[in-house]
């Protein structure tokens, strides 16, 4: 799903207390969960196509939710910052850590954390034997395990967008791109078991709606 004209901000705002569990509730509502950029059924678009290798078609959807990703991400960057987004959070009291190589245990900013993220997945998707493009070169039997890591990841800054940005993604007219981009992310989790549910319990809610809502 390739997708154009994103990220043209309206000059008005909805009135909309500041307090993130206020923002948390204006995703649920219904004129915000329908908003979809089209109605095809996702359910067949995520299906693995016969005569398609399984690991390539991962690869393909994974790269394909990283671009639509990181597209959003860059129309936020003005907002968030460092002093808006002191730390990686996803929820009320929930906050995501990063872990370094060294295994230690890091509160980064959320702008530094989603940075990171991009950055460790791009990494990994240009590197041949993670990712392999060439013909005649195999996925690695870690592969799953890697794109198993990207999507927890995704799911960070997703969560993070609805929670502390949704204000500023409905100023810049991307709630059908969001809700879009989660709801293709979740049912391609959903169909190759890339996600276990517990992860996703923050958003519970707003996936069990734009679920009954496809």
């Amino acid at each position: 799903m390739d997708w154009f004209g994103i990220g043209k901000r309206k000059k008005t705002t909805e009135d909309v207390p500041n307090r993130n569990g206020e923002r948390e509730k204006l995703c649920l509502q219904d004129r915000h969960v329908t908003c979809r950029l089209h109605r095809d059924d996702l359910k067949t678009y995520v299906q693995l196509p016969k005569g398609v290798e399984e690991n390539e078609w991962i690869a393909t959807h994974t790269i394909k939710l990283y671009d639509n990703l990181q597209l959003i991400t860059n129309c936020l960057t003005e907002y968030c910052t460092a002093e808006n987004c002191p730390v990686m959070s996803g929820g009320q009291n929930l906050i995501f850590y990063w872990v370094s190589e060294r295994n230690k245990k890091m509160r980064p900013t959320a702008p530094t954390y989603i940075e990171m993220v991009m950055s460790w997945t791009e990494k990994q998707i240009k590197d041949e034997l993670v990712f392999p493009t060439k013909y005649g070169n195999q996925f690695p039997p870690t592969f799953k395990d890697t794109v198993r890591k990207m999507f927890r990841f995704f799911f960070h800054i997703i969560a993070h967008i609805y929670y502390s940005h949704f204000q500023d993604v409905i100023n810049f007219e991307l709630v059908p791109h969001l809700n879009t981009l989660f709801h293709h992310y979740v049912l391609f989790s959903q169909e190759f078991n890339l996600v276990e549910d517990k992860e996703m319990a923050p958003l519970e809610t707003l996936i069990n709606l734009l679920i009954g809502t496809n």
